[in-house]
């Protein structure tokens, strides 16, 4: 399956790409900020800041149909997060997931994340387990759609392929279950550490896997899926993320 990107995150892309103008000489994506030679860090961020003001309002006010369905996804998921900064390197986690069913139609989602180690800028080295378990957990609608505010999750350094360091932030969710081997959407929020970054126009994928293949990283989804599938019902939002073969994430 080609990958797809979007209109925002790819203009995002150029504007981190093109350093010298951003001020940004040895930074392949603002949060690399902490390796650079550079002693006026915190200047330099504030100047992506300004000059992608414009980029990360239009992720903002971009309108998401999700769409989605209501189905069992109780099983073992590898869930990948695309920061729209990085959106080539997501956070790699393998979900436990448990749904239950509610009396109202809907259900509750329960979560636990287990990080996987990434070498920096890596999407598939070495991807073992690696620091303490997230656990989340939400509603979900009837139609198999939902909103999280997951409040402030922190993640091991060894977990992150963009710089290494460890990250604190608050992150929400706006999406839906597919079908019962995927649930997935869009992902905004604010990271605090290392530096204070704008998750707005992230995305996020839940693609299931055989649960013997959540210590096999060889049987992981390669690349990972960072947003929702082509072919699933939102794959025709804006959201941005790696694509990737579902037939193979799912062992089919």
């Amino acid at each position: 399956m080609a990958s797809r990107t979007s209109p925002i995150a790819a203009a995002l892309s150029n504007a981190i790409t093109s350093g010298s103008a951003l001020g940004l000489g040895c930074g392949l994506t603002v949060v690399v900020l902490a390796g650079c030679p550079s002693p006026d860090v915190e200047g330099r961020y504030d100047g992506f800041v300004d000059k992608t003001q414009d980029i990360r309002d239009d992720a903002a006010s971009v309108k998401m149909d999700i769409g989605g369905s209501l189905a069992d996804v109780t099983g073992t998921f590898h869930f990948s997060l695309a920061a729209i900064v990085a959106e080539t390197t997501p956070l790699q986690f393998i979900a436990t997931t448990t749904f239950t069913a509610d009396a109202a139609g809907g259900g509750t989602l329960d979560i636990d994340l287990q990080p996987l180690s990434l070498d920096v800028l890596a999407t598939t080295e070495p991807r073992e387990f690696v620091g303490e378990v997230v656990s989340i957990s939400f509603p979900v609608d009837e139609s198999g759609a939902f909103e999280a505010d997951l409040g402030e999750l922190a993640v091991t350094g060894a977990a992150n392929p963009i710089t290494g360091s460890d990250i604190v932030a608050t992150l929400s969710l706006q999406g839906a279950i597919q079908d019962e081997n995927v649930y997935c959407g869009n992902a905004g929020g604010m990271v605090t550490v290392p530096a204070n970054i704008d998750l707005t126009g992230s995305s996020f994928a839940a693609i299931r896997i055989d649960p013997e293949d959540a210590m096999n990283p060889a049987a992981l989804p390669d690349p990972p899926v960072g947003a929702c599938p082509e072919g699933a019902a939102g794959s025709d939002t804006d959201a941005s993320g790696s694509g990737g073969d579902t037939d193979s994430a799912t062992g089919g």
